[in-house]
């Protein structure tokens, strides 16, 4: 990540999970994470490496955040995250986890946009945010997977001050790219009342892989399950998968950067 944060800029991720002892085994195996236990005030959190680099946390949902949130949790770094969680209650949102402090971290909240997809905030003081991107088995991307792009897209863009750009996905949906002070940030996909996706709204984090087929023919065995996919992208093969614990995540194998700076015909959002 940059030096300076944008506002609205994803900055960490977070396994939220009832069994994280399973989501562990599962991850260390399959993208060759290195797992540490820290204290976090009165509960552990396993903080998950590669090389040395942190590149995502898992902590125990029943714990941490009294087991409202769960699955993977995109946080998006601002700078006051109080004012920030009241205004995305203003917003038609819901306060899962108050903004508490993580010592030797920052201030952190998780907090249920109206179409029920959590996400968190974050300030970080002693531990700024992720360290490594664009890399196998770390963070490439993250997208909200919503059937009402538009609802979306005015709440998070009144949150955050962010822009968007239209373009269509891989399969032809149609699709925004989030844009922070004119470099892509996340993005919004549309979907349909079939979709097996998780509905009704979810946050999906992509994690890169060097080999997409042979990791994904490694999934079953360490416990998890097969979903969507693969789908050919502008930045490379993806797959859905369930992982060991029962939680989406998205991987692919980058062809690109998709968390470089990129500007074009970027518009911004009526507030």
């Amino acid at each position: 990540m940059t030096d300076r944060t944008r506002r609205g800029e994803p900055i960490w991720i977070e396994l939220c999970t009832p069994d994280p002892e399973r989501a562990c085994a599962f991850y260390a195996e399959l993208l060759g994470w290195t797992i540490r236990e820290e204290r976090l005030g009165r509960t552990m959190y396993r903080m998950c490496s590669l090389d040395g680099r942190d590149v995502a946390g898992i902590s125990d949902a029943g714990a941490l955040h009294d087991g409202r949130a769960q699955g993977w949790i995109t946080y998006f770094g601002v700078d006051d995250v109080a004012s920030s969680s009241e205004l995305a209650v203003g917003l038609g949102g819901e306060i899962l986890t108050p903004p508490r402090y993580l010592p030797d971290a920052g201030l952190g909240a998780v907090v249920m946009d109206p179409l029920g997809a959590a996400f968190g905030l974050y300030h970080g003081d002693a531990r700024p945010g992720i360290e490594a991107v664009n890399t196998a088995g770390a963070l490439c991307w993250n997208e909200l997977q919503t059937a009402d792009t538009a609802f979306a897209l005015r709440f998070y863009a009144e949150l955050f001050g962010i822009v968007a750009e239209h373009r269509l996905s891989a399969t032809a949906r149609p699709y925004m790219v989030l844009l922070a002070e004119g470099v892509p940030i996340a993005g919004i996909l549309e979907l349909e009342d079939n979709d097996l996706a998780p509905l009704p709204a979810a946050w999906i984090t992509y994690l890169g892989v060097t080999d997409l087929r042979a990791t994904v023919e490694r999934v079953p065995a360490l416990g998890g399950k097969v979903g969507i996919g693969p789908i050919q992208s502008p930045y490379g093969m993806l797959q859905l998968i369930r992982d060991a614990a029962g939680h989406t995540v998205c991987l692919i194998q980058l062809t690109g950067e998709l968390l470089e700076p990129a500007r074009s015909d970027a518009t911004e959002v009526a507030r």
